[in-house]
């Protein structure tokens, strides 16, 4: 019985450690093989912000916080497109993007009473 109770505690010691996680990827114009992002306008980046936490049925319990990247919510529904596209946009801003361009969202849910659900959300940079 301690061996169960030990192995629930690291798991759950586990899924806190690598749960609930904001992060975004940008792509430099230098990487883009001389691509352009657009018919118009100088290329900043192509950017993709990731979201990502554990629920328990439509309970979220850790979620990563797209206001503080790198740290966690409990108890707060942070996984949505609307945060992770405010999230992405926000980056764009900060480099000193005038158009966020092209943008995709994609939800993934793997799971079934716990379960951990993703957004991504990709887009253009251009100014």
């Amino acid at each position: 019985m301690k061996q169960k109770i030990a192995f629930f505690v690291a798991l759950m010691a586990a899924v806190v450690v690598f749960t609930g996680c904001a992060s975004i990827q940008k792509t430099e114009p230098a990487q883009l093989n001389g691509e352009k992002l657009s018919a118009s306008g100088t290329p900043v980046a192509h950017l993709n912000a990731e979201n990502w936490g554990i629920y328990f049925f439509m309970i979220p319990l850790i979620t990563g916080s797209t206001d503080d990247p790198g740290s966690m919510e409990f108890l707060t529904d942070t996984v949505t497109v609307k945060n992770t596209a405010n999230y992405l946009t926000r980056e764009a801003k900060a480099m000193k993007a005038t158009h966020t361009l092209d943008m995709t969202s994609q939800i993934n849910v793997w799971g079934w009473w716990f379960y951990v659900r993703s957004v991504q959300v990709s887009a253009n940079a251009i100014r």
